[in-house]
């Protein structure tokens, strides 16, 4: 009978062991991150508003801007953009896409090359920053 008694210990020890993993997983992992509805009146307004205001903020002068939101967390608002610069004398036109955020009158945005992911991180909230890097091409305008 002992070894019946060694086996039930164990048992009893990994029914602990897998219930604290359990929990300590459940207890880490968010909700996926809720984007905002593109097709109601509110969002549209809000992308045609933010839109209107990039290129000059971006170009420092005329341009055209496609934009997704993606959310607002107090006063910054999230959004993906494609803009690109109206060309003037000598000056070709320029052009990004992106996400960026907007606080105030200030635009924040991702590093180049090997700091992008980090800066992402630190620009967007942890769920829609983890959306951003996973799934990029479903969030472009």
């Amino acid at each position: 009978m002992l070894w019946y008694g060694t086996i039930t210990g164990m048992l009893r020890r990994y029914g602990v062991s897998v219930a604290l993993l359990t929990g300590v997983v459940a207890g880490c992992s968010q909700p996926p991150y809720q984007l905002p509805d593109r097709t109601t009146q509110a969002v549209q307004a809000e992308e045609r508003q933010i839109a209107a205001r990039l290129p000059a903020m971006l170009f420092q002068g005329p341009g055209r801007c496609q934009v997704r939101f993606l959310g607002r967390e107090g006063s910054s608002a999230f959004v993906w953009a494609v803009c690109a610069s109206a060309p003037t004398a000598g000056v070709p036109s320029e052009g990004l896409s992106m996400p960026l955020r907007l606080d105030e009158d200030q635009v924040v945005k991702p590093a180049d090359g090997a700091g992008y992911a980090d800066s992402v991180k630190r620009m967007l909230p942890p769920g829609l920053s983890d959306l951003v890097l996973r799934e990029h091409d479903k969030l472009r305008p």
